[in-house]
């Protein structure tokens, strides 16, 4: 991992990580400045890895590389998985952006691809075979969220993952 400033002391370090599909990467930041940074490719096994997992296992990844200035420290190490917090309320979001879009005036607009119209001859019926439930009732397509055009909510969603001035694209 390359070191872009030396270290001062062995103390205030903070290590930021991320995992995505495609890989993990992580931060080593001390009194608000980074002192090196690291990332690699997913192993083929690692791919069919949980989210959890993933996170879990871009923790260690840091922790492997940067134990020599984090061992034997008197505080406790604080390491933060870099997770997108936009507030409690974004799956109550994501559900009325996706009741908005589900009706007759606006799903026209919202049908990309045939996701969500059976056929073209019949608008009203709605397919539901590509959308699946979410425990929190939102629904979601290849086990992923689907977020409708209706709303703000990707200019939303995008203005907080970018914001945070440690934030990284890993895609």
């Amino acid at each position: 991992a390359p070191i872009l400033a030396l270290p001062e002391g062995s103390e205030d370090f903070i290590v930021y990580c991320d995992a995505s599909n495609k890989g993990l990467g992580a931060v080593l930041i001390q009194r608000e400045k980074v002192i090196s940074y690291a990332s690699r490719q997913l192993k083929i096994h690692e791919k069919n890895y949980t989210t959890y997992n993933l996170e879990l296992g871009a923790v260690v990844f840091a922790l492997k590389i940067w134990r020599h200035y984090l061992k034997e420290r008197e505080p406790p190490l604080r390491v933060r998985a870099l997770v997108m917090t936009i507030g409690l309320d974004l799956p109550r979001q994501i559900l009325n952006a996706q009741t908005e879009a589900r009706k007759p005036e606006n799903i026209e607009k919202e049908d990309v691809g045939g996701m969500l119209v059976e056929n073209s001859r019949d608008p009203k019926k709605v397919r539901t075979e590509k959308l699946e439930p979410h425990a929190d009732g939102t629904l979601c397509r290849n086990s992923r969220s689907w977020l409708p055009c209706y709303g703000d909510l990707r200019t939303v969603i995008m203005h907080e993952s970018h914001k945070s001035k440690y934030s990284i694209q890993m895609d």
